[in-house]
């Protein structure tokens, strides 16, 4: 059955009035009126062919699951795109996208403006699908003190483990300076966990978990208590999605599909295929799961994309890219553009969700 069907039009207007009571009036004027002149562009033309790229990790395992269980198809059909859905490992599915061999990626936010921003690049997001509550973390083993002075530590340079760190330096008092860093790839840290010179390492799932379980290792600091400061993103070529808006539409319905299962008498079941896709077991992947904060309906989504706490966190990235010159940090500030305003390169775009719950009217006179 088809998760989300287009709304009877007593159903449009009781949500755009709501809308329009929730969040402010002059962005969802704006984005009503440019969703109208785009809103039947594919359905009207040729079967456009485009192309998702992800990588397998964790926060990204439902679209594993919905390319398996053929949901990508259904939408496909139903919105009139023809999605192909492939899997790359990290770096390759941000240099596909970088390349334009794939119209859109999954990424997190601190890659998403150090690794597609700073190359020119003009994207939208258009979904926050979830957040880290755990899932990064900076480990250490279990029977070393908490003291980081003077140590030296294994992560992967610039990515959202070098972040964190950077948050926990800073939360604690600890000059940047004060620390060592041991630029390691993540298929490497587990073997640097036992080595002699390294205090601890900072990663993600699944190093973190299998270091947890097996090396004892213990949780130093985590994004837990950074919330929502690292999320991941789904991005969309913005010419891509100004020629084909039904790309977005299929995209967050599988998405949204996929959240349905989660809830409710599915979940059980749903779990068991996510371990099966992970070659874990219920538990375990209940767990890790537990390490993330899921954008679970439209509604909330939208409210997320929305949230303006997003640019306190922003300010975060811009100091962390600016002090390890991954970019001038005065530069990132002009980069990104949120809901409302005039796109800039790196725009987090809240129209597609709003076009999703509340689908335009089209004049058919």
């Amino acid at each position: 059955m088809i998760f989300y069907r287009k709304l009877s039009m007593i159903g449009r207007a009781f949500i755009i009035v709501l809308l329009t009571l929730t969040f402010s009036g002059c962005d969802m004027l704006e984005g009503i009126a440019i969703g109208t002149s785009t809103e039947e562009v594919t359905a009207q033309g040729d079967v456009a062919q485009l192309k998702l790229v992800v990588p397998k990790y964790l926060p990204w395992l439902p679209w594993f699951l919905a390319a398996k269980e053929d949901v990508f198809q259904q939408y496909s059909e139903e919105y009139h795109v023809d999605i192909t859905f492939e899997e790359a490992d990290y770096e390759g599915a941000i240099n596909k996208f970088v390349s334009r061999e794939a119209d859109a990626v999954v990424v997190t936010n601190i890659d998403g403006i150090s690794k597609i921003a700073t190359r020119g690049i003009e994207v939208d997001v258009i979904l926050i699908s979830s957040y880290s509550q755990g899932n990064d973390a900076l480990l250490i083993p279990a029977e070393n003190d908490a003291n980081l002075k003077n140590k030296n530590l294994a992560l992967e340079s610039g990515s959202t483990a070098h972040y964190l760190l950077d948050r926990y330096l800073l939360r604690n008092q600890i000059d940047f300076d004060e620390v060592s860093i041991s630029n390691t790839s993540e298929l490497d840290l587990i073997a640097a966990f036992d080595t002699p010179e390294i205090a601890g390492i900072v990663s993600w799932n699944p190093v973190t978990g299998e270091l947890i379980e097996q090396k004892n290792a213990k949780v130093l600091f985590s994004s837990q208590e950074v919330p929502r400061e690292i999320s991941h993103l789904l991005i969309v070529h913005r010419e891509t999605l100004d020629q084909h808006p039904n790309f977005a539409r299929a995209l967050l319905a599988t998405w949204f599909t996929m959240m349905e299962r989660l809830q409710g008498n599915r979940r059980g079941a749903t779990l068991d295929a996510f371990a099966s896709l992970t070659e874990l077991n219920r538990e375990t992947i209940e767990a890790r799961f537990d390490a993330i904060e899921f954008t679970e309906t439209p509604a909330r989504a939208l409210s997320v994309i929305r949230d303006r706490r997003m640019k306190k966190t922003m300010r975060h990235i811009r100091f962390f890219m600016g002090r390890h010159e991954l970019a001038n940090d005065a530069e990132v500030g002009t980069w990104v553009s949120y809901p409302g305003r005039t796109p800039d390169r790196f725009h987090f775009n809240a129209q597609p969700l709003q076009n999703f719950i509340a689908p335009p009217e089209v004049d058919e006179g």
